[in-house]
């Protein structure tokens, strides 16, 4: 479950909470600068720090402000379709057995992995921090490679914006380098966190690009790279630009119900580099 106490970490709730946070900040940094002019006489050498400090309220107003429209656009259609469809108060069994078929169907055809026992469904377990967990036990053979893109797209289940696919350390290393850059472009960031994760993984170049035409320094693309090619992002656009994102946007599986890994067995298998995996997972659904 502490997997799950992460999603509390999704860019739509810190958002939110960064908005609160900012909307603070401005009447603070305004009392501090009436305070500084009201002692210029005494004290001139504070003047130095009003045209800093004056930046600096402007850009929080205009982040406030821009936060707030866009939060008001996006906020809650995304919380809408995770109450929807990834956190249900009725967990849909049948649509996410048929996403590991489908994903089993395309991994097969590509020769990463062999035989599926059919997967076996418990019992609801009992309710814990307002959540309900469905067992699911997966049985299945599986190269190295295969192994590595079944619990790739587990992992990707239950996520619905960019920022969900990268950790807490990855979303403040661009942070901290779109503020040595420019502090007005965690606008652009944050928006660049808040867009819809297939989308962007089936056409990635527009979002990417919009982001690179507001912060082009050189520190800052070349951490933008790094996460790029080494996250989940990678996973997703792997994934979502091929059969597996075809039969997701057919199928109407996108987004997908959230999914926790519980417990995983790895076992030698009949051929070199081949494996048994037995994957126990937990899938989702919300109490209220």
């Amino acid at each position: 479950m502490r997997f799950f106490r992460s999603l509390i970490g999704s860019p739509v709730l810190l958002g939110s909470i960064g908005i609160l946070c900012l909307s603070f900040t401005i009447p603070l940094l305004s009392a501090h600068i009436q305070e500084v002019k009201s002692v210029r006489e005494t004290a001139l050498p504070l003047l130095a720090t009003l045209p800093s400090l004056e930046r600096r309220m402007t850009v929080l107003k205009e982040q406030v402000e821009v936060s707030e429209l866009d939060a008001a656009l996006k906020t809650g259609s995304q919380l809408e379709r995770v109450r929807i469809s990834v956190l249900p108060l009725e967990a849909d069994v049948p649509r996410a057995l048929a996403t590991l078929e489908m994903l089993r169907s395309v991994l097969e055809q590509q020769g990463d992995i062999g035989s599926l026992s059919p997967i076996e469904v418990g019992k609801e377990r009992e309710p814990n921090d307002g959540m309900v967990a469905i067992p699911l036990t997966i049985q299945l053979s599986a190269r190295t490679e295969g192994i590595r893109r079944v619990l790739a797209f587990v992992h990707l289940a239950g996520l619905v914006t960019v920022g969900d696919a990268l950790t807490k350390p990855e979303q403040n290393a661009l942070i901290r380098a779109t503020e040595a850059e420019n502090p007005a472009g965690i606008v652009m960031l944050e928006q660049f966190f808040s867009a819809d994760l297939f989308r962007y993984a089936f056409e990635p170049r527009p979002f990417e690009e919009q982001l690179k035409r507001s912060l082009q320094s050189e520190g800052f693309l070349s951490v933008f790279q790094h996460l790029v090619d080494t996250s989940l992002l990678r996973d997703a656009k792997e994934f979502f630009q091929g059969p597996v994102g075809t039969a997701i946007e057919k199928g109407n599986l996108w987004p997908m119900e959230f999914l926790v890994i519980d417990r995983i067995e790895l076992r030698p298998g009949s051929a070199a580099d081949w494996f048994r995996l037995t994957l126990s997972l937990f899938l989702m659904r919300r109490t209220q």
